[in-house]
């Protein structure tokens, strides 16, 4: 089947999709088990990634539903196919948009979720580290990444002017309207781009003076400029938006948010790979419960947060010395001649 302009089969397309959904959804799902086993709690960055996650899900199926209608829109769009009376072209236009403004608020609403998984991310591991200049960065910081936010969703109801206008075919096929749309590609893709490196840069300051190996600063600041990927695929995304059409950028579009999501669910598996001694304690804690095995740990209240490697020494000291007070004496050379006697 012809890949009307999309660069990719229908068949292809949801192929992509669905195996990017598994990869984040089975992600997802461990990351809720290692933060009900080792955290034992939820945060904040927990909760707006449950949200990217479930926003992402009902935007791919969405994404499911419409294909057919989407592909045939395009080859229409290109000249592959003959395009039928204006009536039934307008119809088409304004069910595909329909759909579309739907689509498009979760695709903003979940790529933004995962940003703001990490900003509070950010503020859980480096809260104690954190001077007050860097909390007001991080304040500031997050105002932005909210307010580009509201200028993304404002070009998704704004594409036709006037949002009275989003659903009525003849007012969105303006003059006014096609120079509107072609500077509000480039608004949201300036909001969306300086957010994500906002969420890049953020806290490489801090990591580097973080008392930890070079190597896990390495890993972390790389962990970090992931979203360069994304970045990537919305360049390409506006690109074809601006040079051809919002129907010919299916394929770019759910690469950006697929991927984000995966990406947001790799942090919570650091501790997997890290060669520092709590790390070590992390994984022996987190593959006990797994297997079903009991956990030998010097603290009965041991977590990721609650871990203290002074705590655990003070109780081995105590130990210790409760087993040397139940231990008899060792008997002296003047007992040792009362007894011989």
């Amino acid at each position: 089947m012809s890949d009307a302009g999309q660069g990719i089969s229908p068949g292809g397309l949801l192929a992509v999709l669905w195996v990017l959904t598994g990869i984040s959804t089975l992600l997802f799902g461990g990351r809720l088990l290692v933060r009900s086993i080792v955290l034992k709690s939820f945060h904040l960055d927990d909760v707006f990634s449950i949200l990217a996650w479930f926003f992402m899900l009902v935007s791919v199926i969405c994404a499911t539903i419409e294909n057919p209608l989407t592909y045939q829109y395009s080859s229409i769009v290109i000249g592959e196919t003959p395009a039928p009376s204006p009536a039934d072209v307008a119809n088409m236009a304004i069910t595909l948009r329909r759909w579309n403004v739907g689509v498009q608020t979760l695709f903003w609403t979940s790529l933004y979720c995962v940003k703001l998984s990490f900003m509070f991310l950010y503020r859980a591991v480096l809260r104690w580290n954190a001077s007050y200049k860097h909390r007001a960065i991080w304040s500031v910081a997050l105002i932005y990444i909210i307010l580009s936010y509201g200028v993304c969703l404002i070009g998704v109801y704004g594409q036709c002017g006037d949002a009275h206008n989003l659903f009525t075919y003849e007012q969105c096929m303006t003059p006014y309207v096609a120079s509107l749309d072609l500077k509000l590609i480039w608004v949201s893709y300036f909001f969306n781009v300086s957010s994500d490196l906002v969420v890049i840069i953020l806290p490489l300051p801090m990591i580097w003076h973080l008392n930890m190996r070079y190597t896990q600063k390495l890993a972390i600041s790389g962990l970090c400029c992931l979203a360069l990927i994304t970045i990537a695929f919305e360049t390409v995304r506006s690109v074809k938006i601006y040079e051809l059409s919002s129907a010919l950028t299916y394929l770019y579009g759910y690469l950006e948010l697929t991927i984000s999501v995966l990406i947001s669910m790799l942090p919570s598996y650091r501790f997997l790979i890290s060669p520092s001694d709590k790390d070590r304690e992390y994984r022996r804690l987190f593959w006990t419960r797994i297997t079903m095995r009991s956990y030998h740990s010097g603290s009965s209240n041991y977590s990721m947060h609650n871990y203290d490697p002074r705590q655990r020494a003070a109780e081995s000291a105590k130990g210790t010395n409760a087993v040397d007070e139940e231990a008899p004496p060792h008997p002296t050379p003047e007992h040792t001649t009362k007894v011989g006697v």
